[in-house]
């Protein structure tokens, strides 16, 4: 095996392990945010739901005490009877008692309504009450357990990095400098693999006669499309190298 090749190799392979820890860093932040908008929204129907229950109580409130003020007025109207001169004063004060009396059954219709409209939202927000505290757990429970999870990628991307650290003093400068840019133009992928004769990352034919090289394993060879380090994945030795990274 050419061994600054099964460096370039070693070094891409931590790369892209790398290279997919990033990508899980960058998820915690939006699967806490998406956590905490789920929250949000069952929270906001509990609390539209606590709205409508503390309108209705207030109105109820309102209405017993329009009822308890109809009623004053009617204690008022009956002090005036005996004040009353003439038949067609005491109608219309029997009338004025008897619409007042209208009313007030009126309201406390509408209070019967509310206080059936209460209790049954009363037992809605119990129940979803009881839910937004188990939900707030879950998602407090869920939160925390991506955090530990993003802790633990932060310490196995430093721990990749100060791998590729010690490979890097094993390649070549002239080599390194060419996989940095390489890894630079192509997001991160500077070496390819290469089976059946074809480049598995630009997925174009390798020349006939180049692959034959590759297989030997002799030099380090360029994917002429991509430009890319190319390896044969099935030669044993690489097989080798990817099993020595494959529990990372």
């Amino acid at each position: 095996m050419q061994e600054q090749l099964r460096y370039l190799v070693e070094l891409q392979i931590l790369e892209n392990k790398k290279v997919e820890l990033i990508r899980r860093r960058e998820e915690t932040p939006l699967r806490i945010a998406a956590l905490d908008k789920e929250f949000a929204a069952f929270e906001s129907e509990y609390l539209l739901k606590k709205t409508e229950h503390d309108h209705a109580v207030q109105l109820r409130r309102a209405e017993e005490k329009d009822i308890a003020d109809l009623e004053a007025r009617i204690r008022r109207s009956r002090q005036k009877e005996h004040e009353v001169k003439t038949n067609r004063e005491y109608h219309a004060l029997l009338k004025e008692i008897q619409d007042l009396q209208d009313e007030i059954r009126a309201r406390e219709d509408h209070v019967l309504e509310l206080m059936e409209k209460i209790e049954k939202l009363a037992k809605e927000l119990k129940s979803l009450g009881q839910e937004l505290e188990k939900r707030r757990k879950d998602v407090e429970e869920k939160k925390a357990a991506l955090q530990r999870e993003s802790d633990q990628v932060e310490d196995k991307i430093a721990h990749l990095e100060r791998l590729q650290a010690q490979v890097r003093e094993r390649i070549a400068p002239s080599l390194f400098s060419k996989w940095t840019i390489l890894a630079q133009r192509y997001k991160g992928v500077a070496v390819a693999p290469v089976s059946h004769g074809v480049c598995q990352i630009c997925h174009l034919n390798i020349p006939p006669q180049r692959f034959i090289e590759l297989l030997r394993d002799q030099d380090i060879l360029t994917c002429p499309h991509c430009h890319r380090f190319i390896y044969h994945p099935e030669n044993e030795a690489y097989k080798a190298v990817h099993d020595d990274f494959k529990d990372f």
